[in-house]
């Protein structure tokens, strides 16, 4: 990954949902737009979820949308999406704001940003992230947050 993991073509704020589900389909569209996964990526996610639980919600505020190489990750690749409402999935006490979801071929080339996704919950910027609407505040966040 470069040092700007955020770009116009994967990032979209304030996002419509209307449950946990389409929160992962329009996050995961993201991914299926710029040739990461499959089409049916975003169902694995979603059929994983149901049989495993929230496993994808790791803090509250925040969930991320991944599953198996073999389930449709073409590449490796990352988009967030912020949602409008929160969504709640079942079990969990805190609703998602953000979701940050990512694509892997394999065990390890997604190492980057699973380290950019653990230093955005360690250094407390779910909630800054989920009210931001411009690129460059969360591209600009992310950097110093994260340095």
């Amino acid at each position: 990954m470069t040092e700007t993991y955020f770009t116009k073509d994967n990032v979209q704020f304030n996002v419509e949902v209307n449950d946990w589900k389409d929160a992962i389909y329009k996050s995961v569209a993201l991914l299926r737009k710029n040739g990461f996964v499959t089409d049916d990526y975003a169902t694995e996610v979603i059929n994983n979820v149901k049989k495993y639980g929230p496993y994808i919600v790791i803090y509250p505020g925040i969930a991320i949308p991944h599953t198996r190489p073999e389930n449709g990750a073409l590449k490796v690749g990352v988009s967030l999406v912020t949602l409008k409402t929160p969504v709640y999935f079942k079990d969990t006490s805190s609703p998602v704001k953000i979701m940050i979801s990512f694509s892997a071929t394999d065990n390890e080339q997604h190492l980057e940003i699973i380290k950019m996704i653990v230093k955005i919950v360690e250094n407390g910027l779910i909630d800054k992230i989920s009210t931001m609407t411009s690129l460059a505040d969360l591209n600009n966040l992310i950097g110093d947050g994260i340095s």
